[in-house]
């Protein structure tokens, strides 16, 4: 179906990274993911910063640099994305669900601490917390909880890009063990490219190996030969995706004010609406996703948004809800009674930074006719 507001953008080829590829082809190229890599350690006050060819391969680079083995145990909201969980089964360990907090959506700090006693042993290495549609977590709370139990905190802002917790940009905090960020989008396919915070040396070190099929010069005089010491991956940025990266990072602050511009005039439209329940107002929540909430039947509800030409989006599933992790886990779907009444409910509108006022108006308008015949 072709919309005429779409969710996300459908620009063919950016024209950003035409000019970063025409500039670096006259000028010759300056190391695109190192002078990025560094540009970013000075800008959020980070000791190092690992580029990847994707957010995923970042949060599994995590893994990696975490030394994870099989059996040990991570925790994870189940309202999450599926990356989440993926890359700690992939080192065969088994992820904890916890469910999400009822309005906010984030990793509910009290669960947190029922599976941290349930689960308290060795084998518990980490804790991964997920900002959901850019909402910070109650990382005071869950640093608090990490101390007492003696687990790593990773922090994923695949939805949070530019977010800060008190004056410190997430995924940066003394707490945080390593953050995970995204300079594109993991979800629409366009284009992705992921990051690897820490101030851990150790981490740094066994990532930046691992990245790079923990390959290691052979020779001090002949750059040819190499060694390989222990079993990595393929996760470098290639330079031609750091330009257009590079292209993105310079945007996201104005994205960031753009996205909370038209949060502003959905809320100021939106208000008073019987169906729709608006998101939380607050002062550092980055509105990456506006997610509203129907009261009844979500789905009929997005039906008439599309025959105006309205694309919505859905995020997340919960994970317990999947074939893989319900069989595997022998999980129900009541099992996490907050996460299941979000999904029924929750519906992501277009927030786009290159959307006009005019647009995010026809949306509105699109939403107040939907309400109003909504049954």
């Amino acid at each position: 179906m072709k919309y005429t507001i779409p969710f996300y953008s459908r620009e063919e080829l950016p024209r950003e990274l035409i000019e970063r590829i025409q500039q670096a082809a006259e000028e010759g190229w300056k190391r695109p993911t190192e002078t990025l890599e560094s540009r970013m350690a000075r800008d959020l006050g980070i000791e190092h910063v690992l580029t990847t060819v994707n957010s995923t391969s970042a949060l599994h680079l995590a893994m990696c640099a975490l030394d994870l083995k099989r059996a040990d145990k991570v925790i994870c909201s189940v309202y999450a994305y599926a990356d989440v969980p993926e890359v700690v089964r992939h080192f065969d360990a088994e992820p904890i669900f916890v469910d999400c907090e009822p309005f906010g959506y984030t990793i509910d700090p009290d669960k947190l601490e029922e599976a941290l006693k349930k689960n308290k042993s060795k084998k518990l290495r980490a804790v991964i917390v997920n900002h959901v549609a850019g909402l910070p977590a109650q990382m005071d709370r869950i640093y608090e909880l990490a101390r007492q139990y003696d687990v790593a905190v990773i922090e994923d802002l695949s939805d949070a890009p530019g977010a800060r917790y008190g004056e410190k940009p997430l995924g940066t905090g003394e707490g945080t063990l390593m953050g995970i960020a995204c300079l594109g989008n993991k979800i629409d396919n366009r284009f992705d490219a992921g990051v690897l915070l820490t101030r851990d040396q150790e981490c740094y070190e066994r990532g930046s190996l691992l990245r790079n099929h923990a390959r290691v010069p052979g020779s001090k005089t002949i750059d040819y030969l190499y060694d390989i010491v222990d079993i990595g991956c393929q996760f470098r940025l290639n330079d031609y995706s750091a330009l257009f990266a590079q292209a993105l990072y310079d945007q996201q602050e104005r994205n960031l004010r753009r996205r909370r511009e038209i949060a502003e005039i959905y809320f100021r439209e939106l208000e008073g609406l019987d169906h729709v329940k608006l998101p939380l107002r607050r002062e550092d929540h980055t509105y990456y996703y506006f997610m509203v909430e129907i009261d009844r039947n979500r789905d009929a509800f997005a039906r008439v948004l599309a025959e105006r030409g309205i694309e919505t989006a859905l995020h997340y599933l919960p994970l317990h809800m999947t074939r893989y992790y319900k069989e595997k886990y022998d999980l129900s779907l009541f099992d996490y009674p907050w996460a299941m009444g979000v999904f029924q409910r929750v519906l992501s509108l277009p927030n786009r930074p290159d959307m006009s006022d005019d647009e995010v108006l026809q949306v509105c308008e699109a939403v107040r006719e939907a309400d109003a015949r909504h049954v």
